[in-house]
């Protein structure tokens, strides 16, 4: 009798052990993209591989309007609604699956949670996805009928902000949270679709309209007669202690050269010859500047180690053959290739140089005849700091280790003081959403003035930004590329009906700046944008620098450069390669990216 209890005993021990060591047993889940695509270590390899993901069959997920147009049962439901499913059924999947460890069974998942559990069972328990039965469906649909989706709005956790579910600029938030208002105690509402809450303006609506009018009549009286803000010349570089800026001026030269003949440029180049131990770079792109390619051999043959990164984006218009020239000398580079083939939109733009994790020089000038020569307009920053070097460090790294796009990690960035009058700020996209937590609440508290000199403008939410500060009386100036003005998404057209002054370029170089400049305070320059793609989906920097003297340097080259454009193309927009824009039809440059050079282009075939 005794030795049978000790058997009992021992059997109970041994199946409490297995029980405790049973989740460790199995596959591990890498990643939940969505509640029927998951990625698993499935060959215990400890390797994530993005092309291979596992598929549950057994369960459906709705993610777009064609899913739904074919279950007519689940047709019935809002786009809120829709949207509200969709986040729900990722959400829990997640929960369900995250850092746990499965068994497969064909195409079925169980989870090793103290016991085998089906994962197809739980999620259907849910109600938050389906599979073919049609009482399932109708189980879905009545589940989410019954939900008030009044009580909740999509938050986000950065800025604090919340937003309608119907919000178009809060469901393209990158992290949001769907959260109950009730369960928020410190959030704000967005001001764009939560307009009736600001009780401020609807109960002093009259008296901000003439403080609006009042405040534009001084502001433009303030600017009137200060010839500085109109200057002939300017100065192509700005000096202070560890932060330099360079300006390269609007086609100085009438055609793109190989030599290295701006401020930019210059800089560049000593800072590569003055490098003593590593340089780490990351750029979209290097086509003919010999200058920079030896500079950069010569380093690595004096015992400087050079590590790099280029996009590779042959579908691309700006895809440069000299990346892949550039390989074959320096020959410890990555790119994005793995990621060219499903998600083409998507681009490894920077244009950054990181020297013995000291000193970073960084802008919107690819490495290029075009941009560094004097051709196009750009800018550039050199600043001598480790703890920059240190932050654009860790995002060199995650890239050079293969994480590029959306699958790079976030991190948390600090404001650093460089100097005593100079404080900087990097960001960088996709991971920090930097329109909606960085640029559009600066342009929100801005007060007089916003010069913007950039390439491309199509994000819809910052162009309600500035709208909304002209409506206020903060005067707004913007310079735009010809090519922009011709674009189908451009949004340049919205910001002169609403009274907002932009002009178009009418060069044969491009204004190929992204420079913000607000009241002689703030100041932004980077490899950015302002699209949702540069927001969204590419690589890119911005450095925000808070010093009154370098907005005041900057606002100066803004100003020249609106002074040498016409008035005219406040509302008329010259063609990229026509007789409109000056020297574009002699330049040898296909100006307007349609495979067409001078005057094999319509644009340059009649006056």
């Amino acid at each position: 009798m005794k030795k049978e209890f000790i058997s009992i005993i021992f059997v109970f021990a041994f199946f409490f052990c297995a029980l405790k060591i049973l989740p460790k047993t199995g596959c591990r889940v890498f990643k939940v993209d969505t509640p029927n695509r998951i990625y698993i270590d499935i060959n215990k390899n400890h390797l994530f591989d993005e092309k291979t993901p596992f598929e549950v069959d057994s369960i459906s997920y709705i993610e777009n309007d064609k899913d739904y147009s074919k279950h007519p049962i689940l047709n019935v439901l809002t786009d809120d609604e829709k949207f509200f499913l969709s986040y729900m059924a990722k959400e829990y999947s997640n929960k369900i699956l995250n850092k746990k460890y499965v068994n497969i069974s064909g195409n079925s998942l169980f989870i090793n949670n103290n016991g085998l559990q089906s994962y197809e069972s739980i999620m259907l328990s849910t109600k938050y996805t389906y599979n073919d039965d049609e009482q399932t469906q109708k189980e879905l649909v009545n589940n989410i009928k019954n939900i008030n989706l009044s009580e909740y709005v999509i938050y986000n956790p950065r800025s604090k902000k919340y937003h309608k579910l119907n919000c178009e600029e809060g469901r393209k938030l990158n992290n949001f949270k769907l959260k109950k208002l009730s369960e928020l105690n410190d959030a704000t509402p967005c001001k764009l679709c939560h307009f009736e809450k600001n009780k401020f303006y609807n109960q002093n609506k009259n008296k901000k309209q003439k403080f609006q009018k009042e405040k534009k009549k001084n502001t433009e009286q303030k600017y009137q007669n200060i010839s500085i803000d109109f200057p002939s010349k300017i100065n192509e570089k700005f000096i202070k202690d560890s932060i330099n800026i360079f300006f390269i001026d609007l086609n100085k030269i009438d055609k793109p050269s190989n030599k290295c003949n701006s401020t930019a440029c210059s800089a560049l180049k000593q800072e590569i010859n003055n490098a003593n131990e590593t340089i780490d770079f990351a750029i979209y792109g290097i086509n003919n500047q010999p200058e920079i390619v030896n500079a950069l051999i010569n380093a690595q043959n004096r015992g400087v180690r050079l590590r790099w990164i280029y996009d590779i984006n042959k579908s691309s218009q700006n895809y440069y053959e000299d990346n892949e020239k550039l390989a074959k000398m320096i020959t410890t580079y990555k790119t994005d290739e793995e990621y060219e083939n499903h998600n083409q939109s998507a681009i490894m733009h920077n244009k950054f140089f990181i020297f013995d994790n000291k000193r970073v020089w960084t802008g919107s000038a690819n490495i290029t005849s075009t941009d560094l020569s004097g051709f196009n307009s750009n800018y550039a920053v050199l600043i001598d700091s480790s703890e920059v070097a240190k932050i654009y460090s860790a995002e060199f790294e995650q890239m050079f280790n293969g994480k590029f796009h959306k699958y790079k990690n976030d991190f948390k960035v600090n404001e650093i003081k460089i100097n005593d009058e100079t404080v900087v700020k990097p960001v960088f996209s996709p991971q920090h959403n930097t329109m909606q937590t960085e640029i559009i609440p600066l342009i929100e508290k801005a007060n007089n003035y916003i010069y913007i000199p950039m390439f491309f403008i199509t994000h819809k939410g910052f162009a309600n930004a500035l709208i909304n500060a002209h409506k206020r009386g903060v005067e707004v100036k913007v310079i735009h590329d010809a090519t922009n003005a011709h674009a189908n998404n451009t949004t340049h057209k919205i910001l002169r009906s609403e009274g907002i002054k932009v002009k178009t370029e009418n060069y044969a170089g491009k204004m190929h700046a992204k420079v913000l400049i607000i009241d002689d305070k703030i100041s932004l320059i980077g490899s950015m944008n302002y699209t949702n793609s540069g927001n969204n989906k590419n690589d890119e920097n911005i450095v925000i620098i808070k010093d009154a003297e370098v907005a005041k340097y900057l606002k100066q080259t803004f100003l020249y450069l609106w002074n040498k454009i016409p008035e005219k193309y406040e509302t008329f927009d010259p063609r990229a390669e026509s007789f409109e824009s000056v020297g574009s039809c002699y330049d040898g440059i296909d100006n307007n990216f349609d495979n067409k050079i001078d005057s094999a282009d319509d644009g340059c075939k009649v006056k």
